[in-house]
């Protein structure tokens, strides 16, 4: 069948993929590791009584968030590719089946990531080395607490996305692999730092959708950029479509980590105040970074792609995904970045002194 034929790319293309991989790597572990020690996360401060990790599992916890936030954007990316972007009428598109064969393979190392954290959250989590933890350790991590849990559920739907990702053929099963997909991203926003908050269920619906805004936004630019096949009519088809879906997914984005902030900041002077405030005003500036290049896509680009003149969509795309690398690198380091403390409420701060006061004299 021509649509379910796999060739090989040509060399340039594959080459311009590599580097592009590379260069998005490169500036996500960078970005994270300059989070991390400008954030403070990197410092592990033994306090007596509380133990600490020691550095290498103090690392290994972002590092591997790092690989399971990337892979995940990666496949559902694809799957958003052959879903939307150039969706096939009974089968796959050509682009479509390679988009699926290609988010299996960020599936499966989706799946092997999220179960190499499960040692790695246990050791963080006692604040012991490796040498203390078992597989018995492990399964008792995952059954009593619900980050363990959920770590589990998140490699089972990716498993069951890499396995079916090799036969798939049809839209109706790319629909499914998509939803599955998405699925896959939910269960983190339960253990994250504003789940503990106050306001619990706003927070958590906020992380929810700012998760699966920015996958959907980075994962479909991923996608048009490792599409080395994808040219001509069928390239500018799916270019303007993800660029129609674009600005409502930044939206999304946007929307959403307003309400995560408020959920996390007690007084806008932690913004200035504290780490966790610096780390997310720089996400904030690549987040605009992102919206200038997506308003020059509109106006400079898009028709240089109409005209068949690639070149200059290829160029800025390509920026564009590694400042979305060097945001997942912010968004991992602000995940291990201390949020800012509360600030007592000044009424009940005071009514709480009458109390006290009044509660010594009666003594």
């Amino acid at each position: 069948m021509a649509e379910s034929r796999v060739d090989s790319a040509p060399a340039p293309a594959r080459a311009r993929r590599g580097l592009l991989v590379l260069a998005s790597a490169l500036a996500a572990i960078a970005v994270c590791a300059l989070t991390l020690w400008t954030g403070g996360a990197a410092d592990v401060v033994s306090v007596p009584g509380i133990p600490a990790p020691p550095p290498v599992v103090a690392w290994l916890v972002p590092a591997l968030r790092l690989v399971t936030d990337a892979s995940a954007v990666l496949t559902v990316g694809c799957l958003f590719g052959a879903v939307v972007l150039v969706p096939g009428d009974t089968v796959l598109s050509t682009a479509g089946y390679r988009w699926v064969r290609l988010a299996g393979w960020g599936a499966v190392v989706w799946a092997l990531a999220s179960l190499a954290s499960l040692p790695v959250l246990l050791a963080d989590f006692l604040g012991t080395g490796f040498s203390a933890i078992s597989l018995r350790g492990v399964w008792s991590f995952v059954e009593s607490v619900e980050q363990g849990r959920n770590l589990v559920v998140v490699a089972a739907l990716a498993a069951v996305v890499a396995a079916f990702a090799r036969t798939v053929l049809h839209p109706a099963g790319a629909r499914v692999l998509l939803f599955l997909a998405m699925a896959a991203t939910i269960p983190p926003a339960f253990t994250s730092h504003a789940a503990d908050e106050a306001d619990h269920d706003l927070a958590v619906t906020a992380v929810i959708m700012h998760v699966l805004g920015l996958v959907l936004w980075a994962g479909g630019l991923l996608a048009l950029m490792l599409a080395a096949r994808l040219t001509g009519p069928s390239r500018v088809t799916a270019v303007e479509r993800f660029s129609r879906l674009a600005l409502p997914l930044a939206v999304v984005v946007a929307g959403s980590g307003v309400v995560t902030a408020y959920t996390r900041f007690s007084s806008p002077e932690q913004l200035l105040d504290t780490g966790y405030g610096a780390v997310l005003l720089a996400k904030v500036a690549a987040f605009v970074g992102l919206l200038a290049l997506a308003a020059w896509h509109r106006r400079r680009t898009l028709p240089a792609l109409r005209a068949e003149r690639p070149a200059a969509f290829l160029r800025l795309a390509g920026a564009e995904v590694i400042l979305f690398a060097a945001t997942i690198g912010l968004a991992v380091g602000l995940a291990r970045t201390p949020t800012p403390p509360p600030i007592p409420d000044a009424d009940a701060t005071a009514a709480e002194h009458v109390l006290t006061l009044s509660s010594s004299t009666a003594t």
